[in-house]
């Protein structure tokens, strides 16, 4: 993509971020994903020790995000993963999908969480094309991490792992 900048996520991209949520949690907008709790607890507070994202632009204008979060025991009680593999967020505009926009964020994302010795986690639906990315990248399953989702279709973790170097 002409243009294309990935930049890390600041503080002032708060709001922001919240629509790219939305996108990433099938919500309608910003606030609908405000009021769903386990949605929201992805950016309440953001930029908490730890957090860390990326912003895609093009153009001035932002057209994904990318972000990464831990989460302590008790706020994974009833999730897959760990506290020492964030959780990622992606969300992509409709009509920058398809150009690699969410394969630079999250490359970006990994390379972040390589730099800072963690592993990375995420969900993902089972039908979502996005799947094939997050597997390109080394993501794998986590055994036992399918769940129905909100909409009653089948959610899957997926991790990567780590590197031991």
């Amino acid at each position: 993509m002409p243009d294309l900048v990935i930049r890390p996520a600041v503080q002032d991209d708060l709001e922001g971020l919240w629509d790219f949520l939305a996108m990433a949690a099938y919500e309608p907008d910003a606030e609908a994903a405000k009021a769903v709790p386990r949605v929201a607890k992805y950016l309440v507070g953001w930029q908490r020790p730890g957090d860390f994202g990326f912003i895609a632009e093009q153009n001035g204008e932002d057209i994904g995000a990318a972000w990464a979060r831990r989460f302590s025991a008790e706020e994974l009680k009833f999730h897959y993963g760990d506290e020492e593999a964030p959780k990622v967020s992606i969300g992509v505009k409709p009509n920058a999908r398809g150009q690699g926009v969410g394969e630079k964020l999250m490359r970006a994302l990994i390379g972040e969480a390589a730099r800072r010795g963690l592993g990375l986690c995420l969900s993902v639906r089972s039908e979502n094309p996005a799947r094939r990315l997050y597997e390109r990248l080394g993501f794998c399953d986590i055994p036992g991490s399918a769940t129905t989702n909100r909409a009653g279709g089948m959610s899957i973790g997926m991790a990567l792992r780590r590197s031991s170097s």
